[in-house]
This record gives structure tokens, sequence and C-alpha cells, in this order.
């Protein structure tokens, strides 16, 4: 495992190991106390340094493609998704960094205006516009690998969760789609296309990832399987914030479910972290003393 990714994973487990102490109060005493600091203090803190992070890996891949290499655009666009999603981070800390992370589907009420508050826009610049430069780049990388006729098939397995995942979000537009006559505010409509978004992310990462596994199980076909990871770790989180506001998750269950998007921003900063280390191995071994060892 690269340096970088290792890094960003013993931080995840430093930051859930004590989250758990935090959920443990609340188990025991049924207060929010602890689990409030921990949100409020430290999970911000931890959005940050994985969007950075995220952001400036993707920035230096970029820069490692030449102007007329289509992958330099395909990384552009993933930096502008990393960009949206640190941008969201701190807009969510300048209104009210409540809990919990990500609940856009609550939202769904009517509002008037463009945004009904600060913490929506931050909302809809991490979710929906984050996704959508996301899709793009994505987009871009599979439509290289269709030029070269790389394209993978998909398994049975993959074939599954594409199944649940786009099942959960047509499930979601006929709930929503009805609420237009209450003419919700730009902000909510928005925040309606995370499911489709996710589906359509969740198409172009396996079929990404496949193509890129049939050259061997290298740190391109990692990367690439980080963004899967991030993409269905996302949309687990999102069904958890629908089984809880349908009352289908205990109170507890609800709390735990929070640590999910943790799990999701350090797999996409670890998905840069594996194409910065191929890059660097690449450019080591084309180096005189790479050519020399």
């Amino acid at each position: 495992m690269p340096r970088l990714v290792r890094l960003i994973w013993i931080l995840l487990a430093l930051h859930l190991a004590l989250g758990m102490i935090a959920y443990g109060h609340f188990l025991v005493t049924g207060q929010y106390v602890a689990l409030d600091l921990y949100f409020w203090a430290l999970g911000p803190l931890f959005f940050l340094v994985m969007t950075l992070m995220e952001f400036w890996l993707a920035i230096v891949c970029r820069s490692w493609f030449d102007s007329d290499e289509p992958m330099r655009l395909a990384w552009g666009m993933i930096a502008g998704a990393a960009l949206a999603r640190l941008a969201g981070v701190l807009l969510r800390a300048a209104s009210d960094g409540h809990l919990p992370w990500g609940n856009w589907h609550l939202l769904s009420r009517p509002f008037g205006g463009l945004f009904a508050s600060l913490s929506q826009l931050a909302m809809v610049v991490g979710g929906p516009l984050s996704m959508a430069f996301l899709a793009v780049g994505l987009g871009r990388v599979l439509g290289i690998q269709r030029k070269f006729r790389l394209v993978g098939a998909l398994t049975p397995g993959d074939k599954a969760l594409l199944f649940l995942v786009v099942a959960f979000s047509v499930s979601q537009l006929y709930i929503n789609v009805p609420l237009l006559w209450k003419h919700p505010s730009l902000g909510t409509m928005l925040l309606w296309l995370s499911d489709p978004l996710l589906s359509l992310l969740l198409v172009e990462g396996i079929l990404v990832r496949r193509s890129v596994i049939r050259m061997g199980q290298g740190l391109v076909a990692k990367c690439w399987g980080m963004f899967v990871l991030g993409i269905v770790v996302t949309s687990a989180g999102d069904a958890a914030i629908w089984a809880s506001s349908h009352g289908l998750l205990s109170e507890s269950m609800t709390a735990l479910s929070w640590y999910i998007w943790f799990v999701a921003a350090a797999a996409f900063a670890s998905a840069p972290a594996y194409q910065f280390a191929a890059i660097s191995l690449a450019r080591r071994d084309l180096s005189p003393v790479g050519a020399r060892r």
C-alpha cells in the first residue's frame, strides 16, 4: 500500500476510534453531548483534511499529463469534484455544522427563494455539483477506454449492485417529482438530483474499474476501485438517511450511520493517492537512475 494511502486510512482509523468513544458514551448515557462535540469539532476537521488532500493530489495528477492528453481533462474534472466537496465542507462549517452530515433528503419540504439557507447551499455544492464534476471526469475516462476497446464486461455482482442503487434512485424520484407542484426552492430540486447522479457515477465507476482490471491488479486499478468504494459508501449513507427519516432505523443505529460519511471521504481521497503513487513509480523507473537500476 502506498505511503499516502496508508496515511489516509490510519487517520480514518484514529478518527473512528475517537468517534466510537463518543458513540459509547451516547449508548451508556443516552445523551448527545459527546457525539455533538465529536461531529461539531473533529468531524469538519477530518473532512477538511481529506478534501484538501484529495484536491491537491488530483491537481498534481492532472499536472503530470500534457495539455493535449485526454486524461488531463479527466483529472481536471476530478479535481473540480474535490474542490466542490472542499467548498461544501467550508460552507457547512460556516453555517451551523449540525448533525447529521449529508442529510440533503431531509430538506424535501418546500422552500422559498433559490436556497433555503447557507447549509443547503453547502449540501448542493458538496453533493450534486461535486457529483456532476466527477461524472464528467469518469465519463471522459470511459470514453478513452472505449476508444481503445478496453471496456470490460460487468460481473453478476456488479449488475446486482447497480440494480439496487438504480432502484433506490427511481423510488426517490417517484417520491420527489409529485412535490414539484408545491414550488420547492432551486436548492431543494438540485438536491433531488443526488440519487440519479450517484447511480450514474456507480455505472461509470464500475465500468472504468472493470476495464482497468483487464490490464492487471495494479495501482491504477486500485485508484478507480477507490472511486467505486466512495460512491457505494455514499449510496449506503444516502439509504441510511432515507431509512432514518422514515423511522426504519433505531436512534442508536441512526447515530451509527453518521460515521459512514468519513469512510466515503477517505475512499475519495485514496483514489488520487493511488494514481499519484502509480505516476511517481513510473517517473522513477523512467528516470536515468531508475533505468540504471
